[in-house]
């Protein structure tokens, strides 16, 4: 018997997006239960963690977005073919983490002065840095013009690649344009026909 899948978050994309895209690579069912804002306070007493996004296997419950990210990889064999491609993976999982974790510290910033010397900074320094390292890393793959970050297939890397760059490309369509093979990469997910068909049928949000 196949297991049964809920992923439980807020009505957009954000930190839930990752856990969806793979989904819908590995073309796995699950339930995709949406909690709006207004409705979080009196919801979060009712989650285990106190927190979103979480999982629901079955029975069992898992918590915080990336630990649900990698266990998903792993069951749909989305984490690379080899160990070095795992530990390639990671850590090209965890420049991204890195880079989100600082916008998003900047996007919540409530002194609206610092917010603004903030997102400055992002544009300016962090995501250009943000993407010269992701472009050494990438190129470093062996499979040249595939547009896999690592080895010769589809694995989270891509998808998390697209996730987290998704927002400046919205920003600013030329915003990959001095990085060759990060392009490719974002390119070649928004190429993949199950992640197309996702894009296009996902609900509209506001983030």
């Amino acid at each position: 018997m196949s297991e049964s899948y809920k992923l439980v978050y807020f009505a957009g994309k954000g930190r839930g997006e990752i856990s969806r895209l793979l989904f819908a690579a590995a073309g796995v069912k699950y339930e995709d239960k949406r909690i709006n804002f207004e409705d979080w306070p009196k919801v979060k007493p009712t989650t285990p963690l106190g927190s979103l996004p979480y999982l629901e296997v079955g029975k069992e419950v898992l918590g915080q977005s990336l630990a649900i990210a990698r266990f998903l990889a792993k069951k749909f064999d989305l984490f690379g073919k080899t160990d070095l491609e795992f530990g390639k993976i990671n850590a090209i999982m965890d420049t991204l983490v890195d880079y989100r974790s600082e916008l998003y510290k900047v996007m919540f910033e409530k002194d609206e002065a610092k917010k603004a010397e903030g997102m400055k900074k992002m544009d300016e320094e962090t995501l250009p840095n943000l993407l010269k390292n992701l472009q050494k890393m990438l190129e470093a793959n062996k499979c040249k013009d595939c547009g896999f970050s690592v080895g010769k297939s589809t694995t989270v890397a891509d998808l998390y690649l697209y996730d987290v760059l998704e927002g400046a490309v919205t920003m600013k369509a030329d915003a990959l344009d001095k990085y060759p093979d990060v392009k490719a990469c974002y390119k070649k997910v928004t190429s993949l026909p199950k992640i197309a068909q996702w894009l296009k049928d996902r609900p509209k949000s506001e983030f």
